[in-house]
């Protein structure tokens, strides 16, 4: 596939695992997809970040360093897909609806966060009324598909994100 003889067996291990949740799971719901190779999350992390992304609550459009990561998931879904870096600081959340047509996969690369995940419709409640809640760990990614919010909270040490963007299609 274009885009792949750069990234390295363990990128190009998640680009097809990731490419495979979504395309199984868009249309039926959230996924929740850990990597098969050990080697994928030392992988990641290595993926450089851009510059002045500290350890407070911050976000980067991804730059030069995930577009391959970004190129090689949009040619195997056939869509557009669009890196960002998301820091956030103990005590901090972030809240991702995805309501319109972008659907949104998110990766921890280091800390952890609750994550309430909620049909759009309806905001995310407070436990115990949440649809779907669960702990994000490192090397875990959260497939948010259309028509679902997401809530991060309960932040409690410097949590740093890889969010892909899944736009439109490219190809009709």
């Amino acid at each position: 596939m274009p885009g792949q003889r750069d990234l390295g067996r363990p990128l190009q291990s998640f680009v097809e695992e990731l490419s495979l949740c979504v395309a199984t799971n868009g249309d039926l719901g959230p996924s929740l997809l850990w990597p098969e190779a050990p080697e994928t999350l030392p992988a990641l992390r290595r993926i450089p970040r851009p510059p002045g992304l500290g350890p407070g609550p911050a976000e980067a459009p991804g730059g030069p360093g995930p577009a391959a990561l970004a190129s090689a998931l949009g040619d195997r879904l056939g869509l557009r897909v669009a890196p960002r870096f998301r820091s956030l600081a103990p005590g901090s959340g972030w809240t991702y609806d995805a309501s319109d047509s972008t659907e949104c996969t998110v990766t921890v690369l280091e800390g952890a966060c609750r994550c309430d995940l909620s049909h759009a419709d309806r905001a995310p409640a407070p436990a115990p009324h949440h649809v779907l809640g669960m702990r994000l760990r490192s090397g875990s990614t959260l497939f948010v598909p259309r028509g679902h919010t997401c809530r991060l909270s309960e932040v409690h040490a410097p949590t740093l994100l890889l969010e892909l963007f899944l736009a439109g299609e490219v190809y009709p």
